[in-house]
């Protein structure tokens, strides 16, 4: 079984780091960062943020296997499309961005929307640590 947990540097992806290690501490965790470019310092900062994700996870369980992946494009499709390449059986990710507030307690537009091509569960972790489920995707239009 493996987990996917996007991370971009936000208080909410730290949050689901720990929370996914806590959760599957002999598991296998795939930690996925995006990238909005290929220019150097976009790669860099994604390098940066899987190596610290890394240390967080390590310092959490030693037991749990983490991979890391680094990205380039739209965090929504890339995401969808690891996580379906993969066959991760589950996602856990930050229910807000690196524009967040600290504070907040619901999940944002952002997130939700992300969720909804992901065929598979999801938990969304608040930057409090608290885990929740994703809200159900909308209905399509007929």
């Amino acid at each position: 079984m493996m987990t996917l947990v996007p991370v971009d540097g936000s208080q909410s992806s730290v949050e689901a780091l720990k929370y996914a290690a806590r959760r599957r501490p002999n598991g296998q965790l795939l930690v996925l960062h995006v990238a909005p470019s290929g220019k150097p310092v976009d790669l860099e900062r994604g390098r940066f943020l899987l190596e610290e994700s890394r240390r967080t996870l390590r310092s959490i369980s030693a037991e749990v296997s983490v991979e890391t992946r680094l990205e380039v494009g739209e965090p929504r499709s890339k995401v969808h499309e690891v996580a379906t390449t993969e066959e991760c059986d589950l996602v856990v990710m930050g229910a807000h961005g690196v524009n967040g507030l600290p504070h907040v307690d619901r999940v944002s537009a952002d997130a939700c929307e992300m969720t909804e091509d992901l065929q598979r569960p999801v938990v969304m972790v608040l930057p409090t640590g608290k885990g929740i489920s994703a809200p159900a995707a909308r209905p399509e239009a007929a």
